[in-house]
Order: structure tokens, then sequence, then C-alpha cells
């Protein structure tokens, strides 16, 4: 059974801590979650914050009172985060942070999706935050991309965003984080900064990131570094034990369950820390594990012909960009999936008929195993509504 948990979150820390200044309370692992959230909000309307020079920094206040609606952010959690936004820069804590250096990319033919936002703090560091998976399907294109490529584009420009916020900012010292895919921006950024840069590096936040392809975490650009990696990742997660991922992480508490503890503002939150717990849940162990084998049953170019095949069906030939025409097409957007499926050349429809009915086998019998016979009707359910041909060989 998992332990207790406090019911408080980010929220409930600025109303309960945020009069401390950081002078009186230095920057915690709560501070890199609320910064990193805060790079979801687009923030194109602003081009005041696309310098990367300290000097032409903006207060975090001012920024807030010309945000709209129209900019609030772009990842797929249900809350909103303009609100945390503003109810920080109201706080004394974080009412003299400034802001610079925004930069969002989009790039198809690239496969690209890259977007990050820095903060000056008082403490005289600087604070890279990397924005995590948005609502495109080249952004998950991208993610999916990590799994047989060595290095994917949003990656290197990460490192290379460090080094010229490092030079806009020459005697600060540097904080990077992100969540989900931007913890893995900050990692990875870390671990490529110049010698030169690296005594300046005080921390690389990973919340709840995905890992690596390659064999970056035994090389010595990692070792460097990883003293000053932190890698923060709920009970039950799954993002962030994808792929090759740092064994040295701590386990915390989340007031969601499954795959929803990915949400960060489900965090649970003591004082200027998050609840830690001992060990990571029977099924977010079983997940990773299913999704490893998964993945480890498929050679890298396997992996490249799988998700090439999926992402052609899912954008119905390119016509397709963000998950909301997806959501948004209902019952004609399934009929034009499948017609998008049926109209795909053979080695198109083999290669996806292949993995996903390894994925059904492998995944979904070590979940049901783990979560009991309670779980059977739940599995039928699904089951009768797969297509047949997923359905035959198993």
């Amino acid at each position: 059974m998992s332990e207790k948990r406090a019911e408080t979150n980010l929220i409930d820390y600025l109303n309960w801590r945020g009069d401390l200044t950081l002078a009186q309370d230095p920057f915690n692992e709560v501070d890199s979650l609320l910064l990193s959230v805060l790079s979801y909000i687009n923030f194109s309307r602003l081009p005041e914050l696309r310098s990367k020079s300290e000097a032409d920094a903006v207060p975090i206040g001012s920024v807030c009172r010309q945000l709209t609606a129209q900019d609030e952010q772009q990842g797929l959690s249900i809350h909103d985060y303009i609100p945390v936004m503003q109810q920080a820069a109201a706080t004394e804590r974080f009412r003299e942070l400034r802001m610079l250096g925004y930069e969002s990319i989009h790039d198809e033919a690239l496969e690209m999706q890259f977007a990050a936002v820095s903060f000056l703090i008082p403490d005289g560091s600087v604070y890279l935050s990397y924005m995590g998976t948005d609502r495109t399907l080249v952004g998950w294109k991208e993610d999916c991309n990590m799994s047989f490529m060595d290095a994917v584009p949003a990656q290197l420009r990460a490192a290379a965003y460090a080094g010229e916020m490092a030079a806009g900012c020459p005697a600060r010292m540097l904080r990077l984080g992100g969540h989900s895919k931007g913890g893995n921006l900050a990692v990875w950024a870390a671990c490529h900064l110049p010698e030169a840069l690296q005594p300046r590096l005080l921390a690389a936040y990973n919340n709840d990131g995905p890992g690596f392809c390659t064999d970056l975490l035994s090389s010595q650009a990692y070792r460097a570094v990883e003293d000053r990696v932190l890698t923060i990742i709920p009970e039950s997660s799954i993002i962030g034990v994808l792929l090759e991922h740092e064994d040295d992480y701590e386990v915390i508490a989340s007031s969601n369950h499954a795959v929803m503890q990915h949400e960060a503002l489900s965090w649970q939150v003591m004082g200027n820390r998050f609840v830690r717990l001992a060990k990571r849940s029977q099924m977010g162990k079983v997940s990773d594990g299913a999704l490893r084998d998964w993945l480890n049953a498929m050679s890298p170019e396997e992996r490249q012909s799988f998700i090439d095949a999926l992402f052609q069906v899912l954008s119905q030939g390119g016509r397709l960009h963000k998950l909301e025409e997806l959501w948004d097409g209902g019952v004609i957007g399934g009929v034009n999936l499948v017609r998008e499926y049926a109209e795909a050349d053979d080695e198109t429809k083999s290669v996806l008929r292949e993995q996903l009915r390894n994925l059904v086998a492998e995944v979904g019998e070590e979940l049901l195993h783990t979560a009991g016979e309670g779980m059977a009707s739940i599995r039928q359910r699904i089951w009768e509504h797969l297509p047949d041909w997923l359905k035959r060989e198993q």
C-alpha cells in the first residue's frame, strides 16, 4: 500500500511559501517545477522576450499583464498555466524575476518541435526552462524519433540555446530544467555544455522526462555533470522511464493515478520539496518493463519504420498537424484513419500490424497480470473493440 499522501501541490506552495524570498529560502526543486511548466505558455506575441541579452530582460509582472487566453499553455494538461504564472508573479518570492530568451520552433521537414524561455533569478543565476511536448503531431513524432536517433533536432537546439543564454548572461550561474521532453532536453544540454561553461552549471532538473536512445548515461559527458542532475518521477511514471534513463532518481507522490501522474500540478509538495516515496508503484514498474521489452525487441531500423508508418496514418498523409484535429474529427475522423490505413501500401500495413500486435501482447498481458483479476473485464471490452487485423495471430 502506498504511503499516506499530503494533498498539497504547486498552488498550495505559492500560497504558503510565496512570502519567503529566495534570500530567505534558497531556490529549490519546487521552484524549478514552477518555472518548467511556465515554458508551456505561448509567449510568441511578445517580441520583447526574444532577446537573449540580460540587459533586455522583462519583469515577470509586465509579461503577465500582456497575456490573454490565446496564449494559454500548449501541452496536454487539463489545467491553465497563465493563472499559475500570475499567482507566482504576485508573490514576494517570484515578483523580482525577469524573463528573456523566448524562442519556439516547429519544423515539419526536420521533424522538430522546440521551445524555451529563461528567467533571471535574484540569487544571481539564470534558469533555462525547456518546454515539453506540445499538441502538434510533429512534436510527438520527434519524441518517438528519440527511440532510434542518436540526437533529435530539439536536443541539438537545446544545447545551442544553453550556450547562447550563457553568453547573454555572462556573469550568471546556470540552472537548466524542464518537464517531460523538456527534462530530457535539460539533461542533454547540460551534458553538452562546452567545458568552459561546465563550472557555471548549478543544476539540471529532469521532471519526469524520457530517457535517451544512446549510451549517453555512460559517457564522460554525463559523468562530468551527473552530480548536478536531479531526476524526479512520480511513482507510476511511464514517460520518465522510457528508453535508457538515470537509475538515480527521486520517486514522489502524486494525487493522480497511472499515466495521469505525469501532470505536474498533481505532484505533492510538503514545505520546500516534493513528498518522497520509498519506491515506485508495482503498476509503474511493470509498465516500464513491458514497454522496455517491446522496444528492445525492435532494432533501431524497425523502430523507425514503425514510427514513420504510424504517423503517416495518424496525420492522414500529412494533412493533419495537431492532436486537436484528430480529437475533433469524432466518428468522421475515425473513419478517415481507417481509410488512411486501408489505402496505405502493403509495407506500411505490415509494419503497423506486426508491432501493434506485439505491443498489445507484451504490454497488455503484463499490465493485466499486475492489475489483477478486476481488470479482466476492462481488457475484454478493449479487445472487443480492436479491429480484426490487430486480433489475428494473437
